[in-house]
């Protein structure tokens, strides 16, 4: 019951702002692969393989640094809930890039994803994908 109040609170203290359209996609990666939904600057990734949840929010670092050469990178911060045999809930963030191509995105991301429940560890992970945007 804590790993859910945990992850309603990191979804409840994130700001909402918009900055980009929706897409949806498939991802593949570690510690999971599956389909992920991006609403803005929201992403919400259902993991398929191995059953996982996770919840981003991304700032373009464009945005960020005012550089609009920069504007296909990215950094993100989020909560991740994998069972992959272990029941595993942490906290993750990172850098990506995305990359348009009329109505599709290819994106990669790598950062590290600190576990906090039944033990302490800390992962490099990373993914790539493809999402349509609509």
């Amino acid at each position: 019951m804590k790993k859910y109040l945990l992850a309603l609170g990191l979804m409840m203290a994130v700001p909402f702002s918009a900055q980009a359209s929706q897409a949806v996609g498939i991802f593949f990666g570690s510690p999971m692969s599956g389909i992920q939904y991006k609403h803005h600057d929201l992403r919400f990734s259902l993991g398929i393989d191995d059953f996982g949840l996770a919840f981003d929010k991304t700032f373009n670092l464009g945005s960020l640094t005012k550089d609009p050469g920069m504007n296909n990178l990215y950094t993100f911060v989020g909560a991740q809930y994998v069972d992959n045999k272990y029941n595993k809930l942490g906290v993750r963030g990172g850098i990506g890039f995305q990359v348009p191509v009329d109505s599709f995105e290819f994106y990669g991301e790598v950062g590290p994803t600190l576990y906090v429940v039944e033990d302490v560890d800390l992962e490099l992970e990373g993914q790539l994908g493809f999402r349509i945007r609509f």
